[in-house]
């Protein structure tokens, strides 16, 4: 397999794979790049479950412990929200309170609120507040202006 790397100035980053045929080795690279492939390693009732990083809705810490919540469940994970934040920024994931990081994909809605606030509903129909802190950054996100 022929591998051609080119940096770029200007413009989107961009993947092109050329293939004559479809293999699986073809499809991992395919799902890697898209992120498919990415799992995180939940905890719920003693039990170990890998979770793809597109389901997770938001991670919250409580008491130092942090929990990760899907449609489906809430699983505990062994890193801290700071941990998660830096690796997982790219992938569209905010720190939007000091104990709380949210997948900016899964939002639903955006309501203002005085104090500068955001009220943010997820497509879960759960709700979670933007500190002042962090709100503008969420707008400036969601405007585009920031990378």
């Amino acid at each position: 397999m022929k591998i051609t790397l080119q940096q770029i100035q200007e413009g989107n980053d961009e993947i092109i794979i050329k293939y004559k045929q479809m293999s699986q080795q073809i499809d991992n690279i395919v799902k890697f790049v898209e992120g498919q492939n990415e799992k995180l390693l939940g905890i719920k009732d003693g039990q170990q479950f890998y979770i793809s990083i597109h389901k997770v809705i938001y991670l919250e810490s409580v008491d130092g412990v942090t929990y990760l919540y899907t449609d489906e469940d809430v699983y505990k994970v062994n890193f801290t929200l700071a941990q998660f934040e830096m690796l997982y920024m790219q992938e569209g994931f905010f720190r939007c309170s000091k104990a709380m990081v949210i997948n900016i994909y899964r939002i639903n809605r955006l309501k203002s609120m005085s104090g500068n606030r955001i009220d943010v509903t997820m497509d879960s129909g759960e709700h979670v507040i933007i500190s002042r802190r962090y709100a503008k950054e969420l707008r400036s996100i969601l405007k585009g202006d920031a990378s």
